[in-house]
């Protein structure tokens, strides 16, 4: 199966990218309107984890390992809440390659302003194309 995917095999162990975001009051307020979760109105003062999660599901299907990526499962420990307004970093990096079954192991993190560790985790994906 893998022998057809070349861009699969240019991964290495290590490989990492990661994404920079704040979501600002107006940002935090639209995406409960569209999700239908609480008050679309409002001072919002910690950014809700399925944004944060949402980080990580960008740069996994855009950036690494990119297009044809699909998402088997993840895992996201919170280890404390993100404030509204606040640069937020998503890193994925590449742990474990499984060529047999272009599979990939990825460790996931994202982290406030001063380093402050938000959420902490790994994801596996199958690589498809």
């Amino acid at each position: 199966m893998s022998e057809k995917l070349p861009r699969f095999h240019a991964l290495t162990v290590g490989d990492s990218v990661s994404v920079g975001r704040s979501f600002d009051q107006p940002a935090l307020a639209e995406w409960c309107r569209l999700a239908k979760v609480g008050e679309a109105e409002g001072d919002w003062r910690e950014v809700p984890e399925p944004l944060i999660a949402a980080l990580f599901s960008y740069l996994l299907g855009e950036e690494l390992p990119g297009h044809g990526t699909n998402y088997l499962k993840q895992h996201m420990q919170f280890h404390t809440l993100a404030r509204a307004g606040e640069s937020l970093t998503a890193t994925v990096t590449v742990t474990r390659l499984r060529a047999d079954k272009a599979l990939v192991n990825l460790e996931t993190r994202c982290t406030g302003e001063g380093g402050r560790l938000i959420c902490s985790g790994d994801a596996l994906v199958l690589f498809q194309c």
